[in-house]
């Protein structure tokens, strides 16, 4: 009982705080269809608010919203529907050159709301169907500098709105906006640095401070309007169609179908965004193509209701969530707080001072403006230099310049196809790589230093391309140009295919044009990767093409590339041996020296596939190899990574005479080996019998274990 009643009392206190702090953003629609369409929307404005915040919410939740995600009316989808409203009233009028200086008449008004209610139904009907086709992935992967960009000239409208309300007004209008806007940023400085002050939310301190100055000043002229005329009957835009012109209405619908669209993006935009913000910050999982169904059959219930489009709030979600509200009842209290306190505000309301109009009209611009594109152009400000290359802060710049001085539904066109371009540009240029060379990349096997000189030498004739991603039509030519690009010396080409997780048709044949032309400059092509490659078509394309070398990675690609270039200069491997006496472990010894450590070693023959010791056993001494080749694996799998190869010459083993330790990796032997051991019992030996040959042993080792270090830095 008394974590219910906890429970209770926690919701109740999460819900009042959400509508104290939402409240500013509940009665935006009221202030962006004034600001837009005049006066005479106020009745409009204070009754789709109404229908915001009784109807559509709990319609959204009847349909299956997640419960953590409360809708709103958003700044961004009310000026473009408030936009749409304004072209269409004015079509209604028949002149498309907007012109408002002598205020609208209220059929024109019912006309624009009328077919507007209409296109706002359809946009919902789109997000609708958006979520029954599953194409919320689709929408989440929308990039962030459209919905940045919709903010900020959303933000930049509304400011100048406020400064439409201001102008003409008297000059205490002004005073009373400004010293809002003061006693906002101090109230929120304030919360930051004392704990009594959190309770209280900044904007409720913001309205008070405006009617305080409201009180000090002389009064403002209200409205000529009454409670009357918010009736439903005057504002339900269904009741009202029938009175429009049948002939006029699609050439109006025509006017604003690309607005509706646009409507239907920005809605689905708002919403993502904050739902996004609430999962990252409160680690919630939530169904798109549900959320999107719920969010488009709610909205359609509120376009038939007279209301304004209504989208996930990240302000009232994230402010519920902090307040301690979880179930339905905080919901239930949040939204029947801020009903009640709009029905108790109404003679207010339809009375609002142009000052504290202006004032809440501007508090909404900060937090719709970007916080990433904000600290950037601060710092391009501050500094003074040279524009930001930073593509995404240039498309949002563009973007909000394009919804301020032209109109959103522009902006939102131009900043998808603007970011469409971007993603294309980078598919193109970075999910196909560039040229590298042997003097960056080297295979696992390691070499002696007179290898190392000889392929130094000769790094720029081998070149590597490793191919990441997608293929497709989009960075296919760029695939062929790449041909043109490699450098004159290079006479062997190490072509990787196994990052390539997605190819289509164009895709395949740009990847064998690429093989085929540098074939035809005389080039030997060495393929791999493509066995692990999880497209079949790209196998299938590139699987048998005549003169190429298959490799199962681009690790024995690039071996065979140096052991190549090492056989044209006169070294050789393979099948030869070397003495165990020319061992690198034995570097610097005497003869005697020698023919100590010889004696107390056994002559061991390794056939080929067979472990000379395996990851984590016990380490049983150092392996001098005088036949044969050795992978060093991560483990004993046939398909383990390789780490590194060694050959005749070379020893193995050297880390368990270090530090006493298990073996760290397997050692398989490539083919038939032939190797010296040195057990521990020998090594000891030799430590206590010949300390001079064991002291120049270990330096052997250290000299090694740089050199293998520095033959696989880039």
């Amino acid at each position: 009982m008394l974590t219910t009643t906890s429970s209770w009392s926690r919701d109740l206190r999460g819900g009042l705080e959400t509508a104290l702090q939402g409240l500013s953003s509940f009665i935006a629609p009221i202030l962006i269809l004034v600001g837009l369409l005049g006066s005479a929307a106020l009745g409009a404005g204070y009754w789709a608010t109404l229908v915001a915040v009784g109807v559509v919410p709990l319609a959204r939740f009847a349909l299956g919203g997640h419960i953590a995600l409360l809708s709103a009316p958003r700044a961004a989808s009310q000026t473009t529907y408030a936009t749409l409203v304004y072209l269409l009233c004015v079509a209604s009028a028949g002149t498309h050159a907007p012109d408002l200086s002598q205020g609208l008449t209220p059929e024109q008004l019912r006309a624009g709301l009328a077919t507007g209610a209409i296109l706002y139904f359809s946009a919902s009907t789109l997000v609708l169907l958006a979520g029954v086709f599953r194409l919320g992935t689709l929408f989440k992967m929308i990039p962030s500098p459209v919905s940045a960009g919709i903010g900020n000239g959303t933000a930049l409208l509304l400011a100048w709105l406020a400064l439409q309300r201001l102008w003409g007004a008297p000059s205490g209008a002004g005073l009373t906006a400004l010293a809002m806007l003061g006693a906002y940023a101090l109230w929120q400085w304030l919360q930051r640095n004392t704990a009594w002050t959190r309770a209280i939310p900044a904007v409720v301190t913001s309205v008070l401070t405006g009617l305080a100055m409201t009180r000090l000043q002389a009064a403002e002229s209200a409205p000529a309007l009454s409670l009357l005329s918010i009736a439903p009957g005057q504002w339900v835009p269904v009741l009202h169609a029938s009175d429009m012109a049948l002939g006029e209405l699609p050439r109006m619908l025509r006017i604003a179908v690309p607005g509706t669209i646009t409507l239907a993006l920005i809605m689905i935009l708002e919403s993502f965004t904050a739902a996004a913000l609430m999962e990252n910050r409160f680690n919630l999982r939530t169904d798109g193509n549900r959320e999107l169904m719920a969010l488009g059959g709610a909205n359609m219930v509120g376009a038939l209701a007279g209301g304004v489009p209504c989208t996930t709030s990240a302000l009232v979600s994230v402010t519920h969530r902090n307040a301690g509200g979880r179930g339905t009842f905080a919901v239930l209290v949040a939204y029947a707080a801020v009903l009640t306190a709009l029905l108790l505000a109404a003679p207010w309301l339809i009375a609002l001072p142009v000052g504290i109009g202006a004032g809440l009209l501007l508090l909404q611009c900060g937090p719709l403006v970007d916080p990433i594109f904000r600290a950037q152009l601060a710092q391009l400000l501050r500094r003074r230099t040279a524009p930001v290359w930073d593509l995404g802060f240039q498309i949002t710049l563009v973007i909000s310049l394009i919804g301020f001085f032209g109109d959103l539904i522009w902006a939102c066109i131009v900043g998808i196809a603007l970011s469409s371009l971007a993603v294309l540009k980078r598919v193109s240029s970075h999910l196909t790589a560039q040229w590298t060379y042997l003097d960056s990349r080297r295979s696992r096997r390691v070499r002696g230093p007179e290898e190392l000189r000889l392929l130094g030498q000769q790094a720029r004739t081998v070149g590597v391309l490793q191919l990441t991603g997608h293929l497709f039509f989009g960075n296919s030519v760029r695939l062929r140009q790449l041909a043109s690009e490699l450098d004159a010396q290079a006479t062997l080409v190490a072509l990787d295919l196994s990052q390539v997780y997605d190819v289509d048709p164009s895709g395949v044949n740009a990847v064998r044009n690429l093989v085929l032309a540098l074939q035809a400059d005389g080039r030997t092509v060495l393929l791999s990767g493509l066995g692990s490659s999880p497209s079949q078509a790209l196998r299938a394309g590139v699987g048998q093409l005549p003169g190429v070398a298959y490799h199962p990675d681009l690790d024995r690609s690039l071996e065979d590339c140096e052991n190549r270039l090492l056989a044209d200069a006169g070294v050789f491997h393979g099948a030869q041996t070397h003495p165990i006496a020319h061992n690198q472990l034995l570097q610097d010894l005497t003869q005697e020296e020698v023919q100590a450590v010889v004696a107390l070693g056994e002559m061991c023959n390794v056939t080929q596939g067979a472990t000379l010791f395996d990851r984590g056993a016990q380490a049983n001494g150092i392996w001098l190899l005088t036949a044969g080749q050795v992978s060093i694996l991560w483990d004993a799998r046939q398909d383990a990574a390789r780490l590194a190869t060694l050959g005749p010459g070379q020893f193995v083993g050297e880390m368990g005479l270090i530090d006493g330790q298990a073996r760290s990796a397997s050692a398989r032997a490539d083919t038939a080996v032939s190797a010296w051991l040195l057990d521990r019992s020998a090594i000891a030996t030799l430590m206590e019998q010949h300390p001079a040959a064991a002291l120049k042993i270990t330096r052997n080792i250290a000299r090694e274990l740089s050199l293998r270090l520095r033959s696989v830095a880039p």
